[in-house]
C-alpha cells in the first residue's frame, strides 16, 4: 500500500506539470496575456517576439484596443497586435557626408581653362 501511495505521489505531480505546460503551448495569446506580461515587466522586444512566434486570438475591436492602452501596453505592441501583417519599415541608413578633398577647379566654359 505504501509503495502504491509513493508511486502515485510521484507520478501525479509530474503528469499535472506536463498537462499545464502542454496546455500553455496550445493556448493562443490574448489581450489579457499581453497585459499580464507587460505588467509583469517583460521587455517589449520579448513580447513582440512572442507575439510573432505564437498563435494569437486578440480582440482588436475599438474597445479591445482602448483596454490595452488603458492597461499600459505600448502603442508598438498594440499596433503589432492589430495589424500583424504590416512589417515596420527598416530604419533609414545614416548618411555620411562625402569627404571634402581639394579638387581641381573646373570652368563651366569649355574654352576657358583654369590655371
Amino acid at each position: 500500500m505504501r509503495v502504491l501511495c509513493a508511486l502515485l505521489l510521484t507520478i501525479l505531480p509530474a503528469m499535472a506539470q506536463e498537462f499545464t505546460i502542454a496546455s500553455l503551448v496550445h493556448q493562443p495569446l490574448t489581450n489579457d496575456s499581453v497585459v499580464t506580461l507587460a505588467k509583469a515587466g517583460f521587455d517589449e522586444m520579448f513580447i513582440l517576439q512572442l507575439i510573432r512566434n505564437s498563435r494569437t486570438n486578440f480582440d482588436t475591436t475599438v474597445q479591445g484596443l482602448v483596454g490595452l492602452k488603458q492597461a499600459g501596453v505600448s502603442e508598438d505592441l498594440i499596433r503589432l497586435m492589430a495589424m500583424p501583417q504590416i512589417v515596420p519599415p527598416p530604419a533609414p541608413a545614416a548618411k555620411t557626408p562625402a569627404p571634402k578633398t581639394p579638387g581641381k577647379k573646373h570652368s563651366l566654359l569649355p574654352w576657358k581653362h583654369s590655371s
